[in-house]
């Protein structure tokens, strides 16, 4: 057995245990600074962990070994109503997973699709275009980050679904239900560090996690149901976007995809 690299004590790791939980990229850069400039090993509770810090490690790890490593732990949140299960970043490497890959690369995001698509982007940077000149003409403050967020989301939206996503959100919710999905995604969680503590979900992260992706998979329902009923109608002209494809493939074969994937695989 091959000796494991050396890593900080248990000791230093409680002394910098706040400053860890407030900021774990910028912790871990520090300590490994001291204990091991290229590969550390990490001990949390019961999770083992290596640190790459050195580009040409990182490369012959992601790159020239990348099937060995291809497979990654799956932190709590994302078993959120099962996601890890149809989640293409998190999935292991399956007949699933090579759909998804496939899917991805041959339809979604080809050169073709994206030049299709491009007017589409080309209009909703125009909105936003528009929305700053009518505030300067009314001399309004602006809420940059507001702004730039509702653009971001529609940008990808009228990829996926040829229209708004804000606008689908009812009470204005959709700034709320993405950026806190994204908080909950990255936030440093005790129960991957001491998984017999999963059942009592002792941060109340599970717990709003599916809060949060209940709202947003039916805010995906209501935008699905409302393309099969157009697409049920003698002269629709599909718009080529994600949610067709996926739909296309799902009439072709439900095996392969059925709502619950698509959900899954837009979220």
């Amino acid at each position: 057995m091959l000796p494991l690299p050396p890593g900080p004590s248990l000791f230093t790791m409680l002394a910098n245990l706040f400053e860890f939980i407030r900021k774990p990229q910028q912790t871990l850069a520090k300590i490994a600074k001291l204990y091991a400039p290229d590969i550390m090993l990490l001990k949390l509770g019961q999770s083992t962990t290596v640190i790459i810090s050195s580009p040409n490690i990182a490369k012959e790890i992601l790159q020239t070994n990348d099937l060995l490593f291809s497979d990654r732990t799956v932190p709590s949140i994302v078993t959120s109503l099962d996601h890890h299960n149809y989640s293409l970043p998190f999935l292991p490497i399956c007949p699933l997973w090579r759909d998804f890959r496939r899917i991805c690369n041959d339809q979604l995001f080809a050169n073709k699709t994206l030049d299709a698509s491009q007017g589409l982007r080309r209009k909703k940077l125009q909105d936003l275009l528009n929305d700053m000149r009518k505030y300067g003409l009314t001399g309004q403050a602006v809420d940059v980050g507001h702004a730039a967020f509702r653009a971001c989301i529609n940008f990808l939206s009228y990829t996926f679904v040829s229209e708004d996503f804000v606008d689908s959100v009812e009470n204005g919710e959709y700034k709320d239900i993405v950026s806190t999905l994204l908080k909950l995604t990255g936030a440093t969680n005790v129960v991957d560090i001491f998984p017999f503590l999963k059942v009592f979900d002792p941060q109340g992260l599970h717990r709003h996690t599916i809060d949060y992706l209940t709202k947003f998979f039916h805010s995906l329902d209501k935008l699905i149901d409302k393309r099969l009923k157009l697409r049920e109608e003698q002269d629709y002209v599909t718009n080529n976007d994600m949610l067709d494809t996926l739909l296309d493939i799902s009439q072709e074969d439900s095996q392969k995809m059925d709502r619950r994937k698509i959900r899954h695989f837009l979220l």
